[in-house]
């Protein structure tokens, strides 16, 4: 099924009760795979099941995002393309549902593809639109995550006490889609994960952050026990990679100097 020869594919329209839509993208507004990670721990902790998905045709240039070629059953070739998907499932104990979007940053035609998702959020019935992304910053491994964030309702934002940054430069499709959303009078929060740029290996600190401010806002909880395990190990790991590399651990050592000046 396709809604209104887009090229969002729908398995089933489901019905859903004041749904809260959180999207996540791979690529430029995912440092340490924060937001991503955010939406695949969602997924796998409320058995999410996916309705809908974008075809990837008119959205990457192939020859720099190349697909992949698997092997089924040792014999058969798959060919695997870049996915941009939407799921479902209920937030528990609230009587609502929520929408999880996850997806591939494309290369063309951004407008025409928040477009379509805009439109598809509305037709399930969305009024909120979290975007969520994980952004470099020259910052301790061993504090706490900061998260920032925005929203079009001041109110909300002075409610949840959330610090906005006074960014300007180059943005990514997050930007574009919450500025969008905006536009189409979405109530529109955005939430991002601080993220050490000298660390290059997925963060689950980050992810338990993002989820923290999540469900703060919206008033739900998930379990995060096993996410708070692998934030333990993801800092033993970090000791680790500090005590090998004399360059990581000296400039660790500079930051430490300007938190304790600050």
């Amino acid at each position: 099924m396709e809604i209104n020869s887009s090229p969002i594919h729908v398995e089933n329209l489901p019905d859903l009760k004041e749904p809260l839509l959180v999207a996540a993208f791979e690529g430029w507004n995912d440092g340490g795979q924060a937001a991503s990670n955010t939406i695949r721990r969602l997924i796998k902790a409320l058995n999410a099941e996916k309705f809908a998905w974008f075809d990837p045709e008119e959205f990457y240039v192939h020859t720099e995002t190349r697909p992949e070629v698997r092997l089924v059953d040792g014999r058969f070739r798959k060919i695997e393309w870049q996915t941009n998907e939407f799921y479902h499932a209920r937030i528990p104990d609230t009587g609502r549902d929520l929408v999880l979007f996850l997806g591939t940053e494309p290369q063309l035609k951004w407008k025409t593809f928040c477009r379509h998702f805009l439109t598809l959020a509305r037709q399930v019935g969305v009024h909120h639109l979290v975007t969520l992304g994980g952004y470099l910053a020259d910052t301790l491994y061993t504090l706490p995550i900061q998260i920032n964030g925005f929203s079009n309702d001041e109110a909300f934002e002075q409610r949840y006490d959330l610090q906005r940054t006074n960014y300007e430069g180059p943005t990514g499709i997050v930007g574009v889609l919450s500025n969008l959303g905006q536009q189409e009078e979405f109530q529109v929060l955005s939430l991002w994960a601080a993220v050490p740029y000298y660390i290059s290996i997925p963060n689950p600190k980050a992810v338990h952050a993002l989820l923290s401010k999540l469900t703060e806002v919206y008033d739900f909880s998930i379990d995060l026990s096993s996410l708070e395990a692998d934030a333990n190990s993801f800092d033993n790991e970090i000791n680790n990679i500090v005590a090998k590399d004399p360059n990581v651990a000296a400039y660790v050592r500079e930051l430490k100097k300007r938190d304790f000046l600050n």
